[in-house]
């Protein structure tokens, strides 16, 4: 049995409705450390995580450590309806087949209450990704977007290139190319590296699937290597944390 009770219903439907929608479904952890997802797509090509702290919240009652895979179109169904002017309530039963979401206006009081189905049992989430990359850069939300926008416009691949402190993102198909320099101060708030050369290339749609998840900061840390998966994370001021693995493409 747990409740857990979330402050700004705005702030989790950005978080959650990203997160959720390149899932089958939504695999969560609940303890009294916090709430914790952890899921790869269907096609293995992507791994997402979200780790909520005890501190993110508002209320956490929680009786024993609890691990459920939610139906992904009920989950979605519910936090659609959520506003800034909302909390979220979450609130499960031992062995029921519902996890309840209560969205109430912090003003007027009113309740919606939505039933989300649990589409199978499990019993622990996924490992996480332990991989040491060499290079790392944090840039803007914006920046990132319209970096993403960009290459979008002649390809589905972007390649990462980093050599002479600089990364060089490329995009090309026929007949058309793009090409950017990123460097430190223009527009990279962090650039490190500990290789001399580095060159992967990413599917620019697994980018442009997660970018609502990350909007809800202004600042994204990336990581990458050679023929090695792109890191994508942000923390939040609640200590929210959000990151997402891409495979490269070969």
């Amino acid at each position: 049995m747990f409740k857990l009770v979330y402050g700004d219903g705005g702030r989790f439907k950005r978080v959650f409705s990203g997160v959720i929608k390149p899932l089958e479904s939504l695999p969560l952890r609940v303890a009294s450390e916090g709430l914790e997802v952890r899921a790869l797509t269907p096609d293995k090509n992507m791994m997402i995580e979200v780790i909520m702290p005890s501190t993110a919240f508002e209320v956490v009652e929680v009786e024993s450590e609890t691990t459920l895979a939610l139906s992904r179109e009920s989950f979605l169904r519910s936090i659609r309806r959520a506003s800034k002017r909302d909390s979220v309530t979450m609130q499960y039963e031992r062995a029921a087949r519902y996890l309840r979401i209560l969205l109430t206006n912090v003003k007027t009081g009113v309740e919606r209450e939505f039933p989300v189905e649990i589409s199978e049992a499990v019993t622990s989430l996924i490992e996480p990704i332990e991989i040491d990359l060499p290079v790392r850069f944090q840039i803007s939300i914006e920046d990132l977007k319209k970096l993403i926008r960009d290459v979008k416009i002649v390809g589905d691949e972007m390649e990462m290139v980093f050599r002479d402190n600089s990364v060089e993102v490329i995009g090309a198909s026929e007949g058309k190319s793009y090409r950017t320099t990123l460097t430190l101060d223009r527009p990279l708030y962090r650039l490190e590296s500990r290789e001399v050369m580095v060159s992967s290339k990413y599917d620019v749609d697994y980018l442009r699937t997660v970018l609502p998840a990350l909007s809800v900061v202004d600042l994204v840390n990336v990581e990458f290597g050679s023929s090695l998966p792109l890191k994508l994370y942000t923390s939040s001021e609640d200590g929210t944390r959000i990151t997402v693995w891409i495979a490269p493409r070969m």
